[in-house]
Protein backbone atom coordinates (compact mmCIF):
# COMPACT_ATOMS: atom_id res chain seq x y z
CA UNK A 1 0.00 0.00 0.00
CA UNK A 2 0.97 3.64 -0.47
CA UNK A 3 2.36 5.71 2.41
CA UNK A 4 -0.43 7.18 4.50
CA UNK A 5 -0.85 10.74 5.75
CA UNK A 6 -3.57 9.65 8.19
CA UNK A 7 -5.46 6.42 8.96
CA UNK A 8 -8.72 5.46 10.59
CA UNK A 9 -10.36 2.11 11.39
CA UNK A 10 -14.16 2.12 11.17
CA UNK A 11 -15.85 -0.86 12.85
CA UNK A 12 -19.08 -2.06 11.28
CA UNK A 13 -21.38 -5.05 10.98
CA UNK A 14 -22.54 -6.34 7.60
CA UNK A 15 -26.34 -6.12 7.51
CA UNK A 16 -28.92 -8.14 5.60
CA UNK A 17 -29.52 -5.01 3.50
CA UNK A 18 -25.86 -5.09 2.43
CA UNK A 19 -26.31 -8.53 0.85
CA UNK A 20 -27.64 -9.88 -2.43
CA UNK A 21 -30.09 -12.76 -2.90
CA UNK A 22 -27.26 -15.26 -2.36
CA UNK A 23 -26.67 -13.85 1.14
CA UNK A 24 -23.25 -12.41 0.25
CA UNK A 25 -22.37 -8.73 0.58
CA UNK A 26 -23.29 -6.92 -2.63
CA UNK A 27 -20.17 -5.57 -4.38
CA UNK A 28 -21.47 -2.01 -4.71
CA UNK A 29 -21.75 -1.74 -0.93
CA UNK A 30 -17.95 -1.56 -0.74
CA UNK A 31 -18.13 1.91 -2.26
CA UNK A 32 -20.68 3.04 0.35
CA UNK A 33 -18.42 1.67 3.08
CA UNK A 34 -15.43 3.46 1.52
CA UNK A 35 -17.37 6.74 1.58
CA UNK A 36 -18.36 6.20 5.20
CA UNK A 37 -14.72 5.38 5.97
CA UNK A 38 -13.27 8.57 4.53
CA UNK A 39 -16.03 10.68 6.12
CA UNK A 40 -15.23 9.18 9.52
CA UNK A 41 -11.48 9.57 8.94
CA UNK A 42 -11.91 13.27 8.18
CA UNK A 43 -14.15 13.78 11.23
CA UNK A 44 -11.73 11.88 13.48
CA UNK A 45 -8.93 14.30 12.53
CA UNK A 46 -11.10 17.37 13.08
CA UNK A 47 -12.45 17.89 9.56
CA UNK A 48 -16.12 16.82 9.62
CA UNK A 49 -17.15 16.78 5.98
CA UNK A 50 -20.36 18.81 6.16
CA UNK A 51 -18.96 21.65 8.29
CA UNK A 52 -15.45 21.72 6.88
CA UNK A 53 -16.22 21.24 3.21
CA UNK A 54 -19.88 21.12 2.17
CA UNK A 55 -21.14 24.15 4.11
CA UNK A 56 -18.17 26.14 2.80
CA UNK A 57 -19.11 25.40 -0.81
CA UNK A 58 -16.46 22.71 -1.30
CA UNK A 59 -17.33 19.27 -2.64
CA UNK A 60 -15.07 16.24 -2.92
CA UNK A 61 -16.14 14.79 -6.25
CA UNK A 62 -15.07 11.22 -6.88
CA UNK A 63 -13.03 10.96 -10.07
CA UNK A 64 -12.11 7.30 -9.86
CA UNK A 65 -13.04 4.36 -7.65
CA UNK A 66 -11.82 0.79 -7.64
CA UNK A 67 -12.28 -2.27 -5.45
CA UNK A 68 -10.71 -5.70 -5.54
CA UNK A 69 -12.72 -8.45 -3.86
CA UNK A 70 -10.85 -11.19 -2.04
CA UNK A 71 -13.23 -12.86 0.45
CA UNK A 72 -17.00 -13.10 0.81
CA UNK A 73 -18.79 -11.29 3.63
CA UNK A 74 -22.03 -12.46 5.21
CA UNK A 75 -24.80 -10.82 7.26
CA UNK A 76 -23.90 -10.04 10.87
CA UNK A 77 -20.18 -10.41 10.16
CA UNK A 78 -18.09 -7.77 11.93
CA UNK A 79 -15.45 -6.02 9.83
CA UNK A 80 -13.08 -3.08 9.95
CA UNK A 81 -12.95 -0.60 7.09
CA UNK A 82 -9.38 0.72 7.29
CA UNK A 83 -9.16 4.05 5.49
CA UNK A 84 -5.94 5.90 4.69
CA UNK A 85 -5.46 9.33 3.18
CA UNK A 86 -2.68 8.66 0.69
CA UNK A 87 -2.82 11.72 -1.57
CA UNK A 88 -3.29 15.36 -0.71
CA UNK A 89 -2.60 18.06 -3.26
CA UNK A 90 -4.03 21.54 -3.72
CA UNK A 91 -6.66 20.07 -6.07
CA UNK A 92 -7.15 16.42 -4.98
CA UNK A 93 -7.45 13.88 -2.21
CA UNK A 94 -6.94 10.15 -2.56
CA UNK A 95 -7.83 7.36 -0.16
CA UNK A 96 -7.02 3.66 0.05
CA UNK A 97 -9.16 1.12 1.85
CA UNK A 98 -9.02 -2.36 3.27
CA UNK A 99 -12.08 -4.26 4.49
CA UNK A 100 -10.75 -6.62 7.14
CA UNK A 101 -12.58 -9.62 8.60
CA UNK A 102 -12.45 -10.42 12.33
CA UNK A 103 -9.81 -13.10 11.72
CA UNK A 104 -7.56 -10.55 9.98
CA UNK A 105 -8.20 -11.70 6.42
CA UNK A 106 -8.61 -8.93 3.87
CA UNK A 107 -12.04 -9.20 2.26
CA UNK A 108 -11.49 -6.31 -0.16
CA UNK A 109 -9.11 -3.49 -1.03
CA UNK A 110 -9.74 -0.34 -2.97
CA UNK A 111 -9.06 3.31 -3.59
CA UNK A 112 -10.85 6.48 -4.52
CA UNK A 113 -9.56 9.71 -6.04
CA UNK A 114 -11.41 12.98 -5.44
CA UNK A 115 -11.20 16.54 -6.77
CA UNK A 116 -12.04 19.69 -4.84
CA UNK A 117 -14.80 21.51 -6.73
CA UNK A 118 -16.90 24.57 -5.94
CA UNK A 119 -20.69 24.75 -5.70
CA UNK A 120 -20.90 25.04 -9.50
CA UNK A 121 -18.82 21.89 -9.98
CA UNK A 122 -15.74 23.79 -11.14
CA UNK A 123 -12.39 22.37 -9.97
CA UNK A 124 -10.57 24.56 -7.49
CA UNK A 125 -7.18 25.04 -5.92
CA UNK A 126 -7.89 24.61 -2.21
CA UNK A 127 -4.67 26.38 -1.20
CA UNK A 128 -5.69 29.54 -3.08
CA UNK A 129 -9.42 29.54 -2.25
CA UNK A 130 -9.24 28.32 1.37
CA UNK A 131 -5.68 28.94 2.63
CA UNK A 132 -6.50 28.39 6.32
CA UNK A 133 -8.13 25.03 5.63
CA UNK A 134 -5.26 24.06 3.33
CA UNK A 135 -2.74 24.93 6.03
CA UNK A 136 -4.53 22.72 8.58
CA UNK A 137 -4.97 19.80 6.16
CA UNK A 138 -1.43 19.94 4.83
CA UNK A 139 0.05 19.87 8.35
CA UNK A 140 -1.70 16.64 9.37
CA UNK A 141 0.86 14.05 10.37
CA UNK A 142 3.76 16.50 10.52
Amino acid sequence: MTESLMDYDMNMTVTWGDCDAAGISYYAKNFEWFTNGYMELLAHYGFPYMGTFHHQGISLVCLKADSTYKKMLYPLEKVIVRTSLTLLTRTRMGFTYQIIKEDGQIAAEGYTSHAFVNIKGIPMNLKKRFPTLWEKLSNIGK
